[in-house]
């Protein structure tokens, strides 16, 4: 069984050497963590239940984090469901908006910091700020400030040092990594830290006693951080706490007085709104988030509100008008300015056209979406694994549109695969709902090899259909 589930496919593991794990600590040798994750599974339950919290703080960083990801209780039949990504309808993934830790994930926390740092003063600096920031995972974001920053980001939040311009520069810093961390970490990960770095930050602005510059550059992180937690509560689908972290963002940014993170914000309510089908919706946040863009020096914000604009006119049926916004915003993301906002480094012209492929299933224009979710994939960042997905499932969507099933099941396929590392719910219900437009298909050997991999990632379950 071990070796089955080994993705290697290389069948190495031997009866004597799992004897040699199982008289471990005792004697013998420790499981690696890879190991372990293979056991989970087979198991059906959480790789950390396998081992004490004592053996859990003897891994690295890195094993910890894979140890803490293989989490496989939702394919025990026998077991209550519990609030996990899965592929059942009444499933739903929840947030959280507060940082606060019970006593055992202090404990973990402590122990994971005593393995990685001998200092005792360092240690306890590390807990005091992971402790505000978010937890265990907040490690992760803490491992890219230098000692300087580390202490002087503990005064702050302490209220015993001054706010200056290395604690913008840190929270900047924080944020811009924050941002890049979904791929890794995923939303029910993450959001906690990023709230946790939310309550903080609006903590040191509620003292008010600042300069309006680094106020203004406070602000501006809190925009930006409140844009992400609308993001990965909506990637959750708790559309409620997205909104209320949008709506949050959007206060500090028109205080702020910034069309660029204004516009932004108006373009990420209006994508949820699409993914929603909300048509009126999307096309209120588009032409809002066409009006501050046009204000903005930014051609990336004006190419992001034009895809926001394009599928709005598409769930509205306006073909035409879909299609200039579409092929406008392609061409404004091929040429950036500049001078561009750090946090638009992912608009591509392959990402408006990711977008583009689901206004035309919509648009039921089934030659021109597989052309243009192709011509998608084909020039995708490889870091944006998630982005990949969300891009394979449309292709998919398309595909199936065009009566081709092969192609359709082998790109849900590979979609499959991403989501079962990720936890984004989102990408869970849009393969859950593309492989209902399979069920004419069923018993096409593609469609049942496909089921085969998501009841292997514990992801089938019953189908339902828009």
């Amino acid at each position: 069984m071990v070796n089955d589930a080994d993705p290697a496919g290389t069948a190495c593991m031997r009866e004597a050497r799992l004897y040699d794990f199982e008289t471990w600590p005792q004697a013998g040798r420790r499981p690696s963590a890879r190991l372990l994750a293979m056991l989970a599974k087979i198991y059906q339950t959480a790789a950390t239940c396998l081992v004490t919290d004592d053996v859990l703080s003897s891994y690295s960083g890195v094993d910890r984090d894979e140890i803490d990801g293989a989490d496989f209780r939702d394919l025990d039949v026998n077991r209550p469901r519990e609030a996990r990504v899965t592929m059942e309808p009444s499933a739903a993934a929840t947030s959280t908006d507060t940082s606060l830790l019970d006593a055992s994930a202090c404990v973990r926390l402590l122990r994971a910091i005593g393995v990685e740092e001998t200092d005792v003063k360092r240690r306890e600096l590390l807990f005091e700020l992971a402790l505000v920031l978010g937890g265990s995972k907040a490690l992760d974001f803490l491992r890219i400030l230098t000692p300087d920053e580390e202490t002087r980001l503990s005064g702050v939040l302490r209220g015993t040092w001054r706010v200056d311009e290395t604690t913008a520069r840190t929270f900047e810093k924080l944020t811009m990594y924050a941002r890049q961390a979904d791929d890794k970490f995923g939303p029910v990960s993450l959001l906690p830290v990023v709230n946790g770095h939310r309550t903080a930050l609006a903590q040191i602005l509620a003292r008010g006693s600042m300069p309006p510059m680094l106020r203004g550059q406070l602000l501006r992180s809190y925009a930006q951080m409140s844009q992400l937690a609308g993001y990965l509560a909506s990637d959750l689908l708790d559309y409620a706490a997205a909104e209320h972290a949008y709506n949050d963002g959007m206060r500090a940014a028109l205080e702020l007085g910034d069309p660029t993170s204004i516009g932004f914000l108006h373009c990420w309510l209006g994508e949820m709104a699409a993914y929603r089908q909300q048509a009126a919706t999307t096309l209120d946040h588009a032409f809002a988030a066409k009006g501050w863009a046009a204000r903005s020096p930014s051609k990336l914000l004006r190419a992001l509100a034009q895809s926001v604009t394009s599928q709005a006119h598409a769930l509205a049926g306006n073909a035409l008008a879909s299609a200039q916004e579409r092929d406008s915003a392609i061409a404004m993301a091929a040429a950036p300015g500049d001078s561009e906002p750090a946090f638009l480094y992912w608009v591509s012209p392959s990402m408006i056209e990711s977008k583009a492929a689901r206004s035309l299933v919509w648009l039921r224009q089934a030659g021109p979406a597989v052309a243009v979710a192709q011509r998608s994939l084909a020039g995708f960042d490889p870091r944006f694994k998630l982005d990949r997905a969300f891009a394979l499932v449309q292709y998919a969507d398309a595909a199936i549109l065009a009566k081709e099933i092969p192609e359709a099941a082998g790109r849900l396929t590979e979609a499959a695969d991403i989501a079962a590392k990720h936890g984004s719910a989102r990408l869970t219900d849009q393969l859950k709902r593309v492989r209902a437009r399979l069920e004419p298909w069923a018993g096409d050997s593609h469609v049942r090899r496909l089921d085969e991999t998501l009841r292997f990632h514990g992801l089938k379950a019953q189908l339902i259909s828009d």
